[in-house]
Formats: structure tokens, sequence, C-alpha cells
């Protein structure tokens, strides 16, 4: 059975599991076939860490948005400046693309924490 890692601080720790996704997934990939290196690790959130880890996740959300949002921005100034508009949408589109790119840098992924709605009402 794979053990238990923090995300946060790297300990052997029981904790909410993290969300296996396709970023997780090109690192798997890549250390199993690559490097072949793969711990196949379970990778989680311990319970002391949980803060931290609210803060970097909301910091990345918060940073894809801001790059996006700029990316925007460039490409609908761009087009609307530009005199050939092709070349600057072209150009703005691989703009938006490395931006969103930049983003993971940052990257925290999702835990598996399912929210159940509330049954107002009910």
């Amino acid at each position: 059975m794979a053990k238990s890692v923090c995300i946060i601080c790297g300990q052997e720790k029981d904790g909410i599991e993290v969300e296996n996704d396709f970023v997780l997934e090109s690192i798997r990939w890549f250390k199993r076939n690559v490097t072949k290196n793969e711990k196949g690790n379970r990778l989680v959130v311990c319970k002391d860490c949980y803060a931290k880890y609210k803060d970097e996740r909301k910091k990345y959300e918060s940073r894809v948005k801001t790059y996006l949002a700029l990316g925007f921005l460039f490409l609908i100034f761009t087009v609307l400046v530009s005199s050939d508009k092709l070349f600057a949408l072209g150009v703005s589109i691989l703009l938006i693309i490395f931006l969103y790119l930049l983003s993971f840098l940052s990257y925290v992924p999702k835990l598996k924490i399912k929210v159940e709605k509330s049954r107002v009402g009910k």
C-alpha cells in the first residue's frame, strides 16, 4: 500500500486526499516513463497544514483568474488597435495560453472533498 505524504510539509502523515487531475497525472507519467522514479505515494494535506493549503490554493486560483483577465484585455486592446486583426488575434491567443501555463508555476491541486448541498426549507 502506498504511503500518505502531505503536499505542504512533505511528511508522511494521514490527511485529506488530493484530487488526481491532469497535472498530477502528467507528472506521474513523466516520472514513470522518463525518469523511472515514480514513488506512487498517496498525496494528502495533513490537518496541521490545512490552513496553509487553503491560502496557497486561494492564491493559485486568484493568479489563474488574473492572468486570464490580463490576456483577454490584451486581446481586446490589440485587436482594436492593430491594423492586421488576424495577426493580432493569433499573437493574443498565444499570449493567453502562455499566461495560463505561467499560472501553473504556483499550482496547488484540489482536495477530494464532497460538498453536500444543504436542503433549505425541508
